[in-house]
């Protein structure tokens, strides 16, 4: 077959290139020796040297993938162009102790600093994939001296390497707008020391950082903070009055016992907060709600305007007072605490509301199969009067599904009404216009819990059933069996629109959160 992309000018050669991925480029060496100086050249006219693609050294050894990396720099560096951004991620890099390897990564971070460049991203953590230890992989330790001069630097990310050698605060970090240190050694000292010298610091990313305990943060322009897969954790305090988007992977549920590990955390006013994504870590299934020494991160943030939420986040403790002058739950806002009954959290900004459910059964507290799942307490004892959208996803593992699917609908003898859940009060979520279930299969759980929320809506204008995929996934006369049920269901809106669907046929609206951190492998398997 003739190759006529190869015959064309090199200037339209260029300009095709200029516009590709890096790791598209790179493959069109595959079509002629014509093709890599072209390529190179196109890299060299970037003011961006981007290598995080895994594509682009894959199948190289370590030691070829860094002369490439190299190469490109010394070429960008001698063609002039202005560096404004270096990231690199080695496929595959080398093991403990780094070698030649280590010193060219330096290299590299020390070239792109002193050329000017506002943004380095460097991540060594082994890609994710089953069976990996990153416990195994070791730091590659940065010199004390790296950011001892004062630079351009605004944005700076690190995976797998140490800030240990590195004297804090650093002059080369005075400048920063953004900060994500994953996987590294990183210090509850070494975080405070590096907040010290950052005054512009707006958005900070601490993630899978094992020896961090008691996390301090403080900033006046800080507007967004992710603390992520940190299990060592128990201290949490934050005092960044601009803050407006905050998510936590880790303890979504909190203790106030003296006879178990608590989370102490102290998050100050924050007015500007609209955005918040609240995940518990695995390993903290199963909760006795009736227990009065929990209570959920939730209360801390109840100005939230966009909101995910786990189920065990979702548990709404007892709490009681021992005594008239047990001060335990006096900073719970908006928490009124009444002995006896239940605790009552106001959301009155929340929006959007996403929950991400477990199994609807992990809830059964008495022998009758029916008793309220969390979800249930949540709207019985959470005021949400500006709620629009909700969204629900279930568990995508059939293993966590409510019952046997093949049986879900075949069961004529369950009701699928709420008519025994008992609320204490009529539950109206009135301004709610637009609810979307994900992974559905159409259990009688899944079912009456859709049936719970069409009759509270008055207004909703749409719900949206995906059904789930892989094994336990309903085929295609269930589904059919589902649509049926669905519009037949009584709706307390008349002019509510349902419909049923797979995943690849969905083209409904989605909730602002799309990436879901206990899917996330690297963040479930550390050091």
């Amino acid at each position: 077959m003739e190759d006529r992309l190869s015959s064309l000018p090199d200037d339209l050669l260029h300009s095709i290139l200029r516009d590709l991925p890096l790791k598209h480029a790179v493959r069109t060496s595959a079509l002629s020796r014509r093709w890599v100086p072209q390529w190179i050249r196109a890299l060299a006219d970037s003011p961006v040297l981007d290598f995080t693609d895994r594509d682009f050294a894959r199948g190289q050894p370590p030691a070829r993938a860094a002369a490439t990396v190299g190469r490109c720099l010394r070429l960008h560096a001698e063609h002039g162009t202005p560096l404004d951004a270096f990231r690199v991620a080695p496929v595959s890099p080398p093991g403990p102790g780094y070698g030649a390897f280590g010193r060219d990564v330096i290299g590299w971070v020390a070239a792109a600093l002193a050329r000017g460049a506002r943004e380095v991203e460097v991540d060594l953590t082994p890609p994710s994939r089953e069976g990996a230890d990153h416990g195994s992989a070791a730091f590659l330790d940065l010199p004390g001296d790296l950011f001892q001069a004062r630079s351009s630097l605004e944005r700076l990310a690190l995976g797998r390497l140490s800030l240990r050698a590195v004297p804090l605060p650093a002059a080369g970090l005075a400048g920063l707008r953004s900060l994500s240190l994953s996987h590294t050694d990183v210090t509850d000292e070494a975080v405070r020391g590096v907040l010290a010298g950052c005054p512009a610091l707006e958005s900070l990313s601490l993630r899978c950082c094992a020896l961090l305990t008691a996390v301090r943060v403080a900033g006046e322009r800080l507007r967004a903070l992710e603390l992520l897969g940190c299990r060592a954790v128990r201290e949490l305090r934050v005092a960044a009055p601009a803050l407006e988007s905050f998510a936590l992977y880790g303890d979504v549920i909190l203790s106030t016992a003296d006879w178990c590990e608590s989370v102490a955390v102290d998050f100050a006013a924050a007015p500007a907060l609209r955005d918040v994504y609240l995940s518990h870590m695995v390993g903290f299934d199963t909760l006795d709600r009736n227990h009065d020494h929990y209570y959920p991160f939730v209360y801390h943030v109840p100005q939230a305007r966009i909101l995910t939420l786990c189920s065990v986040g979702l548990v709404v403790p007892l709490l009681s007072r021992d005594s008239d002058d047990d001060d335990r739950f006096d900073h719970l806002p908006y928490a009124h605490v009444n002995a006896g009954e239940d605790t009552y959290i106001d959301m009155p900004n929340l929006q959007e509301l996403q929950l991400l459910l477990g199994s609807l059964e992990e809830e059964i507290l008495s022998q009758d199969p029916r008793f309220p799942e969390r979800v249930y307490y949540f709207f019985q004892n959470t005021s949400l009067p500006v709620l629009e959208r909700l969204f629900i996803r279930l568990s995508s593992n059939p293993a966590h599904g409510s019952s046997s699917s093949a049986t879900a609908l075949a069961d004529e003898d369950e009701d699928d009404d709420d008519k025994d859940i008992g609320f204490r009060y009529e539950i109206v979520l009135g301004q709610l216009t637009f609810i979307k279930v994900v992974h559905f299969r159409g259990t009688w759980r899944e079912r009456r819990l859709v049936v719970f929320l069409l009759e509270r809506a008055p207004i909703l204008e749409q719900l949206v059933l995906v059904m789930a995929e892989g094994g336990g996934a309903p085929g295609d006369e269930r589904l059919e069996d589902i649509q049926e049920w669905v519009s037949a269901l009584q709706k307390a809106s008349r002019e509510a629109r349902t419909s049923v669907c797979r995943p690849s046929e969905d083209d409904s609206p989605n909730h602002a959160h799309t990436r879901f951190f206990h899917e996330d492998y690297c963040c479930n398997h550390q050091e």
